[in-house]
């Protein structure tokens, strides 16, 4: 796992399955099909004093990272579960940042101008850019193994300019890397950020962010490979966390 309104109803939906455009735009993604999304009513937390900043990061700070429309067009492959997947990924973090402007290129288009391309594949691989590159981007969401809402937002918040939270400088005040335990080779996933690259707002640390490997992760032999000081249960639940959301709202200024 390295490391957007107007009405248009089913018909997204139906026109991603067939793969027939009706436009060659980016069209905003529609609610899930349950009419809500489930992270309308996560507050986010207080964050700590500017002062605080320089002590707690993981968001790339350099603004040429950022977007203005965050644009994606899936792969033609996907079947209409997978792309309403994706729709619904993006709507819930549109309702987050609605400063940034979300669309879903229909899959036989024609993209212009900044994009991911998100490429389907078969097993469990999931990466992405992290942050704007300029132009088309690859974002990998393997099928089954990527199909989660939770795994694409992981996946789109990278892109979206966010490393992981166990890459935060400050992350050995609060878990403990066990390298003894990663597999030969891997053990670049657990690599910190300097300063000078990465902030995280104030916001605290958090082991069950959507951006925080499980203790296992990577792991050669069964055992951990991370564990929180404090004794709490590392890893996300596959669901945003306030923390979450309060890091994107201060890096898109929403």
């Amino acid at each position: 796992m390295k490391t957007i309104t107007f009405l248009l109803g089913a018909s997204l939906a139906l026109n991603f399955a067939s793969g027939v455009p009706t436009v060659n735009r980016p069209l905003t993604p529609t609610p899930p099909k349950s009419g809500v999304s489930p992270f309308a009513n996560i507050t986010a937390p207080t964050c700590t004093t500017v002062d605080d900043v320089k002590h707690v990061k993981n968001g790339m700070i350099d603004p040429r990272y950022r977007w203005t429309n965050f644009n994606v067009h899936p792969d033609i492959n996907y079947d209409g579960n997978e792309q309403q997947a994706i729709n619904d990924a993006m709507y819930n973090l549109m309702q987050i940042i609605p400063c940034v402007q979300f669309g879903i290129w229909p899959p036989n288009s024609n993209p212009t101008g900044d994009f991911v391309h998100v490429v389907k594949g078969t097993g469990n691989g999931c990466s992405s850019y992290v942050g704007r590159i300029g132009g088309r981007q690859d974002m990998n969401l393997q099928s089954p193994g990527c199909m989660s809402i939770g795994t694409i937002m992981h996946e789109m918040i990278h892109a979206l300019g966010f490393q992981h939270e166990q890459c935060r400088p400050d992350r050995d005040d609060y878990i403990n890397v066990l390298y003894e335990n990663i597999q030969g080779g891997m053990a670049y996933n657990f690599d910190k950020f300097p300063d000078s690259q990465v902030t995280t707002y104030g916001v605290p640390y958090n082991v069950r962010s959507i951006m925080h490997y499980d203790s296992y992760a990577f792991s050669a032999n069964g055992q951990p490979t991370m564990l929180a000081k404090n004794g709490e249960q590392i890893g996300s639940t596959g669901n945003l966390e306030g923390t979450d959301i309060a890091k994107l709202k201060a890096m898109y200024g929403c």
